[in-house]
């Protein structure tokens, strides 16, 4: 797998950050939500799996910040 990668011209990831294939997780969406999911991948050239995956990130890092300043406001 590196080395397609690499033949694309993507830097190879560390160790830590790399993608495990064998449990995915699935998730239903609508099917507006599946079609400008779509439209965005296709726009930004990435798989339809990969930009979910970006957005699932965007979304946690918000949830965990605003997990942190409600924990902050309770104390």
């Amino acid at each position: 797998m590196a080395h397609t990668a690499r033949r694309r011209g993507r830097p190879e990831l560390p160790r830590e950050i790399r993608l495990v294939n064998e449990a995915p997780i699935a998730m239903r969406l609508a099917p507006s939500e599946k079609e400008r999911t779509q439209q965005y991948a296709a726009r930004e050239g990435r798989s339809l799996g990969n930009f979910a995956r970006r957005v699932y990130l965007k979304g946690l890092a918000q949830y965990e910040a605003e997990q942190a300043g409600a924990a902050t406001s309770a104390a």
